[in-house]
């Protein structure tokens, strides 16, 4: 079997793959020690993902472009490969916690390097809950719905299948960022876009299985949603008082400005051509790639975008689009370039075709 360029696989290439595929558990490994040991060495994870991943991007100039069969896996390694993601998000979310219960312990320095850690594990974190919300097996949901409500999105999983993937790269979509938007704008624009979209698409289908009424607005899970995030809040608050509370709303307004970040990045000016009232088919060349190694394998292969608009792959199973515009950078440093608007234009713009970038 050949990987997408038609160069041959072997053992050792996939091996080498799933290795690298645990790559985020590193991440924890990271924090926990960062934890015990206190001082500076809570900055272990973020100077991990901010400066040494992609660093390594950098100076290795290793690209994550080999694609794989499911077939080539045994059923061990495919577990493996599953509970590394569910893994990871109880992993984050019991480190949240752990630290909620515990900031009386941590110098003010201290705290702001733990709070940058926690909000930068909850940017991975949402990359892992993303691979969760499109999984089939129970373990899957039942960890998506889990995190998901942690962060502060339980309904990542209703307008991402949804919205997104029905309207990603057109202006029906909330997640898509129109060419010359800044992420200031987009950031007002789809956090209470996409809620409204939530509650609207769940009205239509109360109201279509009820009718109007209380009945129906009971059965309207972003209600549900809205009364678990209330208890998440004052759980947090019986464990860690007002700092506690205070810690996890600032770890999670860090985590989605990563999130949002990242959603911005993905499709950028990219919009599909409409004909005869009809969008054209979504497309590689309406979402940006990035394959840098490290940070590739990190964030669950989330830069492998476009791939997974058009086949919905598990994140180990992945393929390269060549026609895919790329990104010159991986997530951490690209996100840095999305803060200055001149910048970013600067260098997206000349990455798009002369039609998208008129």
């Amino acid at each position: 079997m050949d990987t997408p360029s038609g160069q041959p696989l072997n053992a050792t290439a996939k091996t080498r793959h799933l290795l690298w595929c645990l790559l985020p558990q590193v991440l924890i490994v990271l924090f926990w020690t960062g934890w015990q040991a206190g001082g500076l060495w809570l900055a272990l994870p973020s100077v991990f993902l901010m400066v040494i991943v992609p660093g390594l991007d950098w100076l290795t100039g290793w690209q994550d472009d080999q694609g794989f069969e499911k077939a080539q896996f045994s059923g061990w390694e495919l577990s493996l490969l599953h509970w590394n993601v569910r893994l990871y998000a109880l992993f984050y979310m019991v480190a949240v916690v752990w630290s909620v219960a515990s900031l009386e312990r941590f110098s003010p320095l201290e705290l702001g390097l733990l709070l940058a850690a926690c909000s930068l594990m909850a940017g991975i974190g949402f990359g892992a809950g993303h691979e969760l919300l499109h999984g089939k097996e129970l373990p899957d949901q039942v960890m998506q719905r889990l995190l998901t409500s942690f962060l502060f999105y339980p309904h990542y999983k209703l307008i991402h299948i949804r919205s997104h993937h029905v309207h990603a790269g057109t202006d029906e979509d909330e997640n898509t960022a129109w060419m010359n938007e800044t992420l200031y704008a987009y950031l007002f624009r789809t956090i209470p876009g996409s809620a409204v979209r939530c509650w609207q698409m769940e009205m239509r289908r109360v109201n279509s299985l009820y009718g109007q009424g209380l009945p129906a607005l009971l059965r309207n899970r972003m209600l549900g949603y809205v009364l678990g995030q209330i208890a998440i809040l004052a759980s947090m608050a019986a464990l860690g008082g007002i700092k506690g509370f205070a810690f996890f709303l600032l770890h999670l307004i860090g985590a989605h400005v990563i999130l949002e970040s990242v959603n911005y990045i993905q499709h950028y000016g990219l919009l599909r051509k409409m004909s005869d009232g009809q969008y054209e088919k979504t497309g590689p060349e309406h979402s940006w790639d990035t394959y840098h190694f490290f940070s590739s394998y990190i964030t669950f292969r989330v830069g492998h975008h476009s791939n997974h608009h058009i086949a919905v792959r598990p994140y180990y199973l992945l393929y390269t689009q060549p026609e895919a515009p790329k990104l010159p950078v991986g997530y951490f440093w690209a996100i840095a370039l999305v803060m200055i608007p001149p910048w970013w234009r600067h260098v997206a713009h000349p990455r798009l075709g002369p039609q998208e970038a008129a």
